[in-house]
C-alpha cells in the first residue's frame, strides 16, 4: 500500500498512541523521518502487557512497524525492549529475516524510565530531542508496540474497539486481559479479585499512573494497566497529598541536588534543574522565571518524587502545579535549546527498576500477570469522546440506535486534531454526553 492508503486506514480505525499518550497515529504517519522506533521498553513496574504482546503477537508488531516505515519513508526500524524480556526477544527474532534486515532489535538494560520516548531516542540513536520538542525534530517516530498491533489490524479493517491491559497490585490473581473499550474500571479489576476492601486504583504504573477517583470510569484506548493498592500505601499517599502541604514543605529542601542529578531530562542535556525550582518556590522567588519555567521540561516520570528525594519532598507535584499556573497565565514554554551532548554521567545514573520497586514498597506485588487468551465481554460500556490528544470526537449516532462491534459512533471534528471512535459491544445507544453509552 502507498502512504495515502496506510494513513487513511489508520485514521478510519481510530488508532491512537497505546502507551498512554493517546496521540492520533494517522497524524504521525503524515511525516517523513529516517527512523521508526517501536517502544517495547515497558519501564513502569508491575505492568506486563507490552512484553506479553511482543511474545504472542510478534508478527503483528513487525507488520505494524513495516507499515509505519512505509508511510513515513523511514530507512530503518528498531524494536527497543529490555534484555530480560526473553520470550519476546525469541519471538521477534524468529520473525525478523536473517541476515539482519532494515528492522533490528535494540536491547535495553533494566532501568527506569527506559520507555520515555526522548530517553529511548537517545539510547537507540544517541540523538537528543530539543527542549520542549518531539522525536520528529531529530528524524524519528516512536510508536508503542500496542499501537503497532492496532496499525497492523487496520489492514483487515479492524478498528480499535478493545484494549489489552494488566491488572496487578493487591489482587488475588494478577493477570493481563483483553476488554472492550468503555468497560468500567470496577468491573475490570473484579476480574482479578482485589484482596482488600479499602483500596485505590491507578491508571498506569505506580510511578506515572493517575489516581482513578470513580470506579465507574471507563477503560480508555490508552489504559495500559490498572494497579490496585491500599489507600494508605506510600505511592497513593504521595499522589493524594494536598498541594498546599506540598508547597509548604518545599522550604525543607536542603539543596542536595539528588532530584536534579537523577532527572532523565537533565541527563540528556536539558536545562531542567528540579532543585532550583524547589528553592525558588520554598523561598518565594518565583520571579526568577528562567528557572521556574523550566518546569515545562518535566516529563513527570516521578523519579524525583518517589525515589530521589531523601526528605520525601515532591518536586514532580511542584512542577505540575507550576505548569498549571503558567498555562493559566498564558505563559508559554521559552526553553527551546537543542543540546549537542548529554551529561557525562548519564550512563552511570540509570536507576535499576528493581531498586525502584524496593524503594516504593511494591515488592510483594511484583508478580507474574499471565496473559489470558479469552476476550472478556460486558453488557454496558461508556465510551469517552475524549480519550486522545486533540479535540473531543463528535457523535455520529442517535439515542436508541442499534450498533454492532466496530461501527463508527463518533468522528473527528472538521479540521481538528482527533480520532474516530467505534462501538466496542453490540447493543443500543442509551445515552450521549461526554461519553456514549451502549447497552447490550
Amino acid at each position: 500500500m502507498n502512504k495515502k492508503e496506510i494513513i487513511e486506514k489508520v485514521r478510519d480505525a481510530g488508532v491512537v498512541g497505546a502507551g498512554g499518550a493517546g496521540f492520533p497515529t494517522h497524524v504521525k504517519l503524515e511525516t517523513k523521518v529516517e527512523y521508526v522506533i517501536a517502544n517495547g521498553a515497558e519501564c513502569e513496574p508491575l505492568l506486563r502487557i507490552d512484553q506479553q504482546l511482543m511474545a504472542t503477537q510478534a508478527n503483528k508488531v513487525i507488520k505494524g512497524l513495516k507499515l509505519v516505515m512505509e508511510a513515513t519513508g523511514a530507512k530503518k526500524g528498531f524494536i527497543a525492549l529490555k534484555e530480560k524480556y526473553k520470550e519476546a526477544i525469541a519471538a521477534l527474532t524468529s520473525h525478523i529475516p536473517h541476515p539482519p534486515s532494515h528492522i533490528e532489535l535494540f536491547i535495553l538494560g533494566d532501568f527506569y524510565p527506559a520507555g520515555d520516548e526522548q530517553i529511548l531516542v537517545y539510547e537507540v540513536l544517541k540523538r537528543i530531542v530539543p527542549e520542549g520538542g518531539i522525536p520528529l525534530q531529530v528524524g524519528v517516530v516512536v510508536d508503542n508496540v500496542g499501537t503497532l498491533i492496532n496499525v497492523a489490524d487496520t489492514i483487515e479493517r479492524r478498528p480499535v474497539t478493545h484494549r489489552y491491559l494488566t491488572i496487578s497490585g493487591a489482587v488475588k490473581g494478577p493477570k493481563s486481559v483483553k476488554v472492550p473499550v468503555g468497560m468500567s474500571v470496577g468491573e475490570v479489576i473484579r476480574l482479578a479479585e482485589p484482596k482488600i476492601n479499602d483500596f485505590s486504583v491507578l491508571d498506569g504504573g505506580p510511578m506515572m499512573g493517575k489516581l482513578i477517583e470513580d470506579l465507574d470510569s471507563p477503560v480508555m484506548k490508552t489504559t495500559t494497566g490498572l494497579i490496585v493498592l491500599p489507600k494508605d500505601h506510600q505511592v497513593i499517599m504521595n499522589k493524594t497529598l494536598e498541594m498546599r502541604k506540598i508547597l509548604r514543605k518545599t522550604m525543607l529542601c536542603m539543596q542536595c541536588t539528588d532530584c536534579t542529578e537523577l532527572c532523565p531530562r537533565y541527563l540528556i542535556g536539558h536545562s531542567l534543574k528540579p532543585h532550583k525550582i524547589m528553592r525558588h518556590v520554598g523561598y518565594e522567588m518565583r520571579k526568577e522565571l528562567n528557572d521556574i519555567t523550566a518546569a515545562f521540561l518535566c516529563s513527570e516520570c516521578g523519579l524525583c518524587n518517589l525515589y530521589a528525594c531523601p526528605f520525601g519532598l515532591s518536586p514532580l507535584r511542584v512542577n505540575q502545579e507550576i505548569k498549571k499556573e503558567l498555562t493559566e497565565a498564558k505563559v508559554k514554554n521559552p526553553h527551546k535549546e537543542a543540546p549537542e551532548e548529554a551529561h557525562s554521567m548519564i550512563e552511570y545514573r540509570k536507576v535499576p527498576t528493581e531498586r525502584i520497586i524496593s524503594r516504593i514498597g511494591i515488592e510483594e506485588y511484583n508478580l507474574d500477570a499471565p496473559l489470558e487468551k479469552r476476550e472478556y465481554r460486558t453488557n454496558l460500556v461508556r465510551i469517552s469522546l475524549s480519550q486522545h490528544v486533540g479535540a473531543k470526537s463528535i457523535p455520529t449516532v442517535k439515542l436508541n440506535e442499534k450498533v454492532k462491534v466496530g461501527d463508527l459512533i463518533a468522528d473527528i471534528p472538521r479540521g481538528a486534531l482527533g480520532a474516530r471512535i467505534h462501538a466496542s459491544i453490540e447493543g443500543k445507544i442509551t445515552d450521549i454526553g461526554d461519553s456514549i453509552t451502549i447497552e447490550a
